[in-house]
């Protein structure tokens, strides 16, 4: 026993481990993926100030992976410190830490990339004639010497996993691999829209931005015109606190099933952020239906040492240290913007489908060819997509358009309009400066209402008005439990309401804004609704129940005179949101002299 002990106590002395194993190690953490491999040396890249970058793979990134940059390159005395661990010329102290300004600060990089993998850097500044070429195996340097170069960086990393073949064998197919990279690439060439970004995968170049600093431009060449259509511009600054908002969020009749663009930069670093999801909940609430999720490219700008981005090895989940005000000020910024005639859909949309497929082929990228990736040249400007922005649905682009007597951003106003009538019994017909517009009525009043009940839950007193026949109804035994709260909110509105037994109530007075149909269709409707889904906030919850219950009381009115319909223009004018039904529908449709013309094949 005694022996056993003390072959133990050898075996298991506590000891430095050999470089080659520590930095296989530590690379476990930085470098996962081929994916890995390209956002460290993008991120270098962009720190290194370029204007132009190309990104080569091969086989998912996992053979070959080569980037290469017109950046300030770096000297050659301090060339060989970059494969070295914790070697960096971004910081210098810890208090740097607070205040990073980077998208690298670690150094821990390169040192990682080259433990597991076969790596040639090849590097130059301007004030040097000749550049320097270093090579790395597995962590260790083969080989450094003077070479011809042009100004900047390339690094060719080939072979990932090469000494490691446990990890290798942890590798997606390459297609997934690859999509990686496309994915992050085409992030980050919307943070950058002033560098030009290349990527080529197995000679096929896959998108190329012409770094012209235009944001929606580069959407509509890494995405769709169909994503780039559908957006609207946002912006925001709060000087005081340092913060600024830009970017672009989708009209509500533009939403989709998925979370899939929503994107989200700070300080020109791609991050994931629950924060900014929540943000974009609330701004869009009541303007979407259940399920349905904006796309949103934003570009939050806040002091650096108001956040901390050194929480996760990846730098793609950060802490802001100030995140009720950011809230507030993104939730503020992005419903203003939404408020916006930009944000009212256009009934061109709706009735230039034929056109549309018409056009489609117009639409299709030109065909990209075979070339030979160990000799482009950034100095190559050749592209295979044609600049396109300005061809991005011009119908619409007329037809969202202020009139020349309105200034960008000031709020649009449906009594502004001339009434030239209703049509189906529901349907507003109006004109303005040089659009027509189609106004639903039923999802006007809808709007208005929701309004209304929104802004009276809570308060005190609303106005109510004497029923001369009382209602009498009741609530389901099952829905007893959430009774006391219902109640509660329909008191708030201005119902006066008296238990009348086990399950019946008597109600005496309604809402001065409701007629006696609607005031029983929404009670009833608030009364009998199922429970949400989960744990709900009692906010959240009046919402839901006044939402439902609108939908429930409104119906399409009977034919009103010209004295109605522009008090109904008006009423929608004081709403928050005059764009949308409580769900999310459109309020109005609208489409320009131009999109008339098109139909009629004038244009």
């Amino acid at each position: 026993m005694q022996q056993r002990k003390d072959d133990m106590d050898l075996t298991q002395r506590i000891r430095t481990l050999p470089k080659e194993i520590s930095d296989k190690i530590a690379a476990g953490e930085v470098v996962e993926r081929p994916l890995s491999i390209v956002k460290e040396l993008l991120e270098n890249a962009i720190d290194a100030g370029a204007a132009s970058i190309v990104v080569e793979i091969q086989n998912g990134g996992k053979t070959y992976v080569r980037l290469t940059d017109n950046g300030c390159g770096i000297p050659a005395r301090d060339a060989a410190l970059v494969f070295q661990r914790y070697a960096t010329s971004k910081i210098t102290t810890a208090e740097d830490l607070a205040s990073i300004q980077t998208l690298g600060f670690r150094g821990e990089a390169l040192a990682s990339i080259a433990a597991v993998s076969r790596v040639e850097l090849i590097t130059k500044t301007t004030q040097q004639k000749t550049g320097v070429k270093i090579t790395v195996e597995g962590g260790n340097v083969t080989d450094m010497e003077e070479t011809g170069a042009e100004d900047g960086t390339t690094i060719i990393v080939s072979d990932l996993f090469f000494n490691t073949p446990v990890r290798k064998k942890f590798l997606k197919p390459d297609r997934t691999e690859s999509a990686l990279i496309v994915d992050y690439l085409s992030k980050m060439a919307l943070a950058y829209p002033n560098i030009r970004m290349r990527l080529i995968h197995n000679g096929t170049i896959l998108f190329s931005t012409q770094g012209k600093g235009n944001v929606l431009q580069n959407i509509l060449t890494v995405y769709s015109r169909q994503t780039a259509n559908g957006l609207i511009p946002v912006q925001g600054n709060q000087k005081e606190r340092g913060y600024a908002l830009s970017g672009y969020v989708s009209r509500p009749d533009q939403s989709r099933s998925n979370r899939k663009h929503l994107i989200y930069f700070v300080n020109g670093r791609w991050i994931r952020s629950p924060l900014i999801d929540d943000v974009l909940r609330e701004a869009y609430t009541d303007k979407l239906f259940a399920g349905r999720y904006p796309a949103a490219f934003l570009f939050l700008r806040i002091p650096p040492d108001r956040l901390d981005v050194n929480i996760h090895p990846h730098k793609t989940e950060i802490k802001f240290l100030d995140e009720q005000e950011i809230r507030t000020f993104m939730v503020q910024s992005i419903r203003q913007n939404l408020l916006s005639e930009d944000a009212a859909p256009n009934m061109a949309r709706y009735l230039t489908v034929k056109s549309s497929r018409r056009n489609q082929s117009d639409d299709k990228e030109e065909t990209v060819s075979q070339i030979d990736i160990k000799h482009i040249s950034l100095n190559d400007e050749r592209t295979h997509y044609e600049t396109v922005l300005s061809e991005i649905a011009p119908e619409e682009s007329a037809g969202r358009n202020a009139p020349a007597d309105k200034l960008p951003g000031e709020r649009f106003l449906f009594s502004e309009l001339r009434i030239l009538g209703c049509v189906f019994a529901g349907y507003i017909v109006a004109q303005g400066s040089d659009t027509l517009y189609m106004i639903d009525q039923h999802a006007a009043h809808e709007r208005i209402l929701f309004e209304k009940l929104r802004g009276t839950a809570g308060g005190k007193s609303p106005d109510a008005q004497m029923m001369i026949t009382p209602i009498l109804t009741e609530i389901p035994l099952y829905l007893r439990e959430e009774a006391p709260e219902r109640l509660t909110l329909l008191m708030e509105l201005g119902y006066h309401i008296e238990e009348f037994g086990p399950k019946e109530y008597i109600i005496k007075e309604i809402p001065a804004l409701m007629d006696p149909s609607e005031a029983e269709a929404f009670l009833n409707d608030v009364l009998n609704n199922e429970p949400g889904t989960g744990r709900t906030e009692p906010k959240a919850e009046k919402e839901r129940l006044i939402m439902h219950a609108c939908k429930a009381a409104v119906k399409v009115a009977n034919i009103l005179d010209i004295r109605e319909l522009e008090s109904l223009l008006r009423a929608l004018d004081e709403t928050e949101n005059p764009f949308t039904c409580p769900h999310g529908r459109p309020t109005f449709l609208r489409f320009s002299q131009r999109d008339i013309e098109k139909l009629f094949l004038r244009k």
